[in-house]
């Protein structure tokens, strides 16, 4: 089997694409496999590292106000779909896969337009305006949530799968994560994410609401502040500025986010999808501040995933005080029996089987190229 696998931008698209090519190779090591990004897109820089062939096409974000710049970026757009067609010819693939961002749009909608067995799959539970037009020309939709089937138009491509994630996250187990971190049973962990750039609001808050929460001494918190916002931080620690919880710790970034969410007692966090289903997958009851900066509101319907499944809180970036976070923490320490429901909820959820739907998805796809 051949198979074009395309999605870029940000990691949001990239990692499932790459979980997808990686499952497709386990599978079947004489499996051709071709990785189309943006020539400017971070999957430059992750995929060829993961061993995968890897090819670029021009591309550029659209905007819906007519504009020099959207005229431009319109321009890019068809160059790039001209660009796909002739990867696709030369490459002759049985399925196209895209994952999302800019650039799955030409190379979809190219291998849509040339009879080549296509599907898209959506991360979020609202979808953006790319992948609501793709779905009229592709075969297959594959959701993330099923909460998105009512944004699209023809329902009869429509297919659940979820959406792929490291198996650390299913596999590590609490007591050991805890262990590792250096948790006590009577301890509390907390920890905030605010994505992998970080947010501005959501750090500085959170460094009012430790200052709150200090006489708790049970309390362990690690905040992940981003790079951006980092050495602001680390001086403002230093020089008295925030006076926080005895037991704190500031990281710019996180490897091993598994072992970090096994062990939480909270995590607040940002909406992303796969920030979403990581959160379920290790059953950490959550709160969820959803970005207000992205297309959509896509990430407060992601987080109304959590929110009605009563597995975590939604709290509004324009709602957001020092008061309103340290009341709700110190809710759920006063309640312990609520954390333990939302870890019930979590448990509740089918989430595990996402890559062998998806995989599935794309062997029938094959089947239908071959017939």
């Amino acid at each position: 089997m051949r198979v074009i696998i395309t999605g870029g931008g940000t990691g949001g698209h990239i990692y499932p694409a790459v979980a997808i090519a990686e499952r497709l190779k386990q599978d079947d090591p004489g499996i051709e496999l071709l990785y189309v990004g943006a020539k400017h897109g971070l999957e430059k820089e992750i995929v060829p590292a993961k061993g995968i062939a890897f090819k670029t096409v021009d591309v550029a974000p659209l905007n819906r106000k007519l504009s020099v710049k959207t005229l431009g970026a319109l321009g890019q757009t068809i160059k790039g779909i001209f660009q796909s067609r002739q990867l696709i010819k030369t490459f002759k693939p049985d399925v196209i896969i895209g994952t999302g961002g800019y650039v799955t749009g030409p190379v979809v909608l190219a291998g849509a337009m040339m009879g080549i067995p296509s599907a898209i799959h959506e991360q979020n539970a609202f979808p953006g305006m790319a992948n609501k037009l793709l779905s009229r020309v592709v075969d297959v939709v594959m959701l993330t949530f099923e909460e998105a089937r009512t944004q699209f138009p023809v329902k009869d491509k429509l297919v659940y799968t979820g959406l792929p994630i490291r198996e650390a996250f299913f596999n590590t187990d609490r007591y050991e994560a805890r262990k590792k971190l250096g948790i006590e049973t009577d301890e509390i962990m907390i920890l905030t994410v605010g994505g992998s750039n970080g947010a501005q609001k959501l750090n500085e808050m959170m460094m009012g609401v430790y200052a709150v929460l200090k006489p708790y001494h049970q309390l362990k918190c690690f905040h992940v502040s981003g790079n951006r916002y980092f050495e602001r931080l680390k001086t403002g620690l230093e020089d008295g500025t925030y006076d926080v919880c005895e037991h704190f710790e500031l990281m710019n970034f996180l490897e091993d986010m598994p072992t970090y969410l096994a062990a939480a007692d909270i995590v607040i966090s940002r909406a992303g999808a796969s920030t979403i289903t990581e959160i379920i997958a290790t059953r950490t009851p959550s709160i969820i501040i959803p970005s207000p900066n992205v297309a959509n509101d896509h990430q407060f319907h992601n987080a109304k995933v959590l929110d009605k499944n009563g597995m975590g809180l939604i709290v509004r970036e324009r709602d957001l005080t020092v008061s309103l976070m340290a009341e709700t923490i110190k809710d759920f320490i006063a309640n312990p029996e609520k954390l333990n429901k939302m870890r019930l909820n979590c448990e509740r959820m089918d989430i595990r089987e996402a890559l062998n739907r998806i995989v599935d998805a794309i062997n029938a796809l094959s089947f239908k190229h071959k017939d």
